[in-house]
């Protein structure tokens, strides 16, 4: 297996995210503070004030008409914005692999959000919450996710 090259790792949730490099596998990290990324107010309001009602024509019955939840609306256009600046930086070459670490419906939805060409180049995926760890506790978390995406190769290679 190929360790060589610079990993991003990558900690969102729906209203922040924050970006590390590690140039050498099992390295240091470092934080990278201006890639570092907050949801704005319109990204926020995103789907409030557009749940519907459905009255029934008969009987008292209601129901919500969308299933569209407007936090998850929110989240989806923020996380949408970091997958293109992990596509622009991709482009650039500012990183061969990507771990990706969020509360798992924030880490689903960047990973659907990613272009193919950027979901290529995802490493590992850790489904919890990181985005205050300090990069001590990142590097450790780092470690574990990748221990449990690791699979070894046929006997014998």
């Amino acid at each position: 297996m190929d360790q060589g090259g610079v990993t991003w790792i990558v900690t969102a949730d729906a209203i922040e995210a924050r970006f590390f490099t590690e140039r050498v596998r099992s390295g240091a990290l470092k934080e990278l503070p201006e890639l570092r990324m907050s949801a704005t107010d319109a990204e926020r309001e995103a789907g409030r004030g557009q749940s519907v009602t459905v009255h029934q024509r008969s009987g008292s019955g209601r129901h919500g008409g969308g299933e569209a939840d407007p936090q998850h609306e929110a989240e989806k256009r923020f996380l949408k914005r970091v997958a293109t600046q992990l596509m622009v930086s991709a482009g650039r070459g500012d990183y061969d692999r990507l771990v990706l670490m969020g509360p798992p419906h924030a880490l689903g939805a960047l990973k659907k959000a990613l272009p193919a060409a950027v979901a290529a180049r995802v490493d590992a995926t850790d489904p919890h919450e990181r985005k205050r760890d300090d990069v001590e506790e990142l590097r450790r978390h780092l470690r574990e996710a990748r221990a449990r995406t690791w699979e070894p190769g046929p006997a014998g290679s």
